[in-house]
């Protein structure tokens, strides 16, 4: 526990430092420096018991939103305490209109977190997916405060299951429950003696069927795609950019019938102007999405340069691109799935459980190069069948993976950690 406190000192250091000159370090730095006085008014005014949810970033968050929304919506008396790790998340969802306050977390020293929990005072807290931080597991233990880790995904090669992973593995115990997504999950953990586990998968199915159900309309992009296949290619990075473009230059000089949604993961000028200067290179004509006085009649790509309807994009697509295969990996494919959409990707997809399960059944492409990509493509638009077919495999896929969100409430009401009544 030295080496680590030693390690976080040293970690609050470096990003103090880095907010001199970085801007994502300076909004981790400025947006804590009153989370204490923040949380205290907050404490001071709610007389409800509070339920603590705790996200690494936006990631993490979409798959405890599901929990959240649920348990807000059937046991209003509970009042929901939302932090964040990194400003990626908290900046988005800073007036998230289902939590009560929505702060960033203190740095995990052991001051701090004996601090924060003595003002939240939670009767519960939820921890999503990859969040192990030592001293506040320590104290929500010590003062016997149920903590439970939700959509939890362990693999071998974690600190776990290291030599030199003893107090990460002690960790672990804090934990009443761990709600895994896989089996291979369980039994990594099982490995090491804990038995409050179980498997409940991953509650972003919850969340991705529910957005598909009553989506947002976009008739811009309706206007757009009109009756031409359309490739939605979501959440891409400069290199999947590149390779997608020059491989959509190859196919439309097959099938002029065919159109490109491009959503970039960053939506910054400088993204933007690298998609423009590869589009003009390409002579391809483009709109922006933001700028609706353009002719969407007469352009082959749309760039959508707005955040936050990626998800609601893709219910006008026939084929879904997902970036993020040539960085550090993929990024969501449950949105596309959900719509129907067979998804394709780059190579750095052997981390995720749901892309290696849409591979299996045939809902999901993998690529190497641009001459697989465009024969992924060209297999999809020449054999309607065949598109139809993963159509369904993707909708199926998704169906029969909800419920992650109903399974964790029903658990802590038969544990009463939730009541009708407090």
């Amino acid at each position: 526990m030295f080496l680590y406190n030693l390690a976080i000192r040293i970690y609050s250091f470096l990003i103090s430092f880095a907010a001199l000159f970085n801007t994502k370090a300076q909004l981790f730095v400025s947006g804590r420096k009153h989370t204490f006085q923040q949380l205290q008014a907050f404490s001071a005014s709610v007389k409800q018991p509070v339920i603590w949810f705790h996200c690494a970033s936006l990631g993490e968050f979409e798959q405890g939103r599901p929990l959240i929304e649920k348990i807000k919506k059937e046991y209003p008396h509970y009042s929901i305490l939302l932090s964040f790790f990194s400003p990626s998340g908290y900046e988005i969802q800073k007036e998230y209109a289902f939590a009560d306050h929505v702060c960033y977390l203190p740095v995990d020293s052991p001051s701090n977190a004996k601090k924060f929990i003595a003002i939240s005072q939670p009767v519960l807290a939820i921890f999503i997916k990859y969040e192990f931080w030592l001293n506040y597991l320590h104290q929500l233990h010590q003062q016997g405060i149920p903590t439970l880790l939700v959509a939890g995904i362990f693999r071998p090669d974690q600190h776990f299951f290291k030599s030199y992973g003893s107090i990460f593995r002690t960790s672990l115990k804090n934990y009443k429950h761990l709600f895994l997504q896989n089996n291979e999950s369980l039994q990594l953990v099982k490995s090491l003696g804990i038995k409050k586990c179980s498997v409940s998968g991953d509650t972003r199915f919850d969340r991705v069927y529910e957005l598909a159900q009553h989506p947002k309309m976009l008739p811009e992009i309706q206007k757009f795609t009109g009756n031409r296949i359309t490739i939605i290619a979501g959440s891409t990075w400069p290199r999947d950019g590149e390779v997608l473009l020059n491989t959509f230059r190859r196919l439309k000089s097959i099938y002029k019938n065919t159109c490109l949604v491009v959503a970039p993961h960053n939506v910054d000028k400088s993204t933007i102007k690298h998609l423009e200067g590869l589009l003009r290179e390409h002579k391809s004509t483009y709109n922006l999405f933001s700028d609706p006085s353009q002719n969407y009649a007469v352009a082959d790509v749309l760039i959508i340069d707005s955040i936050g309807i990626l998800s609601a994009v893709y219910q006008y697509g026939h084929i879904a691109y997902i970036g993020g295969g040539f960085d550090s990996g993929i990024h969501n494919i449950l949105e596309a799935l959900t719509y129907g959409l067979p998804v394709v990707f780059g190579p750095n997809h052997t981390k995720y459980d749901e892309a290696l399960a849409a591979i299996k059944i045939g809902a999901g492409f993998s690529f190497q190069d641009e001459n697989q990509l465009k024969e992924i493509f060209m297999t999809l638009i020449n054999n309607p069948v065949h598109l139809k077919e993963a159509k369904q495999k993707s909708l199926e896929y998704v169906a029969n993976n909800t419920g992650s969100a109903e399974k964790i409430t029903d658990y802590l009401v038969a544990e009463k950690l939730l009541k009708k009544q407090c």
